[in-house]
């Protein structure tokens, strides 16, 4: 019998995140509620939801021990300041892990993999589900963000591959400096109002990333 929609459509599939975690260990879950407005999902730099993306991934990246940093960027079209971790959008169709390891390569030039030379995936920590319920739009959208903690080479140089990223700098905090890098994107709003919502936005991951830390569940 064919399925009554196409695979990997959702922005969690069931199917999908059972073997995510057999693999990776069962995640946290957490689900958020927001209410946004233009430009957020509708202007220029601030379309989540463009190409037909379904979900994102963030990557938490370290060198060898998590507490002595973990991996921000900037992109050139953000707010001065708002470093944040990095993310990238899961297509429709596309698996979650084949993202992760796309987005590893084309915003750092590093390979995923097992070898001591490659980044090595460690687990799935958790995953955020979310109703975007947009003013102008009239709409509910649903979105899912799913945060892999990962561990680069030591002595391996950050080199960006693709232009469009648009990476503009890399910063290095230590998992206490999160919950700040939160309320850093969260006051976004207060310098430059037409970026609030997604500052708003983004401030949800680094504390969710942030309570993992506090409650003792990530380390090497």
């Amino acid at each position: 019998m064919a399925n009554a929609h196409p695979p990997l459509h959702a922005p969690i599939d069931d199917a999908e995140l059972d073997a995510l975690a057999a693999q990776w260990g069962t995640p946290a879950h957490e689900h958020v509620r927001l209410e946004v407005g233009d430009p957020f999902l509708s202007g220029p730099n601030q379309q989540l939801l463009k190409d037909g993306r379904r979900a994102e991934i963030c990557y938490i990246m370290h060198r060898g021990d998590p507490a002595q940093g973990l991996l921000l960027h900037i992109k050139t079209v953000y707010p001065a300041g708002a470093f944040r971790l990095p993310t990238g959008g899961v297509q429709v169709g596309e698996p979650v892990m084949a993202t992760l390891a796309r987005e590893i390569t084309e915003e750092t030039g590093l390979i995923v993999g097992t070898q001591p030379d490659q980044v090595q995936v460690q687990r799935l920590l958790g995953v955020v589900s979310y109703e975007m319920v947009h003013r102008q739009l009239a709409r509910s959208f649903a979105f899912a963000t799913y945060h892999f903690l990962v561990q680069m080479p030591p002595a391996a140089e950050l080199v960006p591959q693709d232009p469009e990223e648009m990476i503009g700098g890399w910063e290095w905090v230590t998992p206490a400096q999160l919950s700040a890098v939160a309320q850093n994107l969260s006051s976004v709003g207060t310098r430059q109002p037409a970026w609030a919502d997604w500052g708003h936005y983004r401030a949800v991951s680094h504390r969710f990333v942030a309570s993992k830390f506090v409650a003792g569940k990530l380390g090497r």
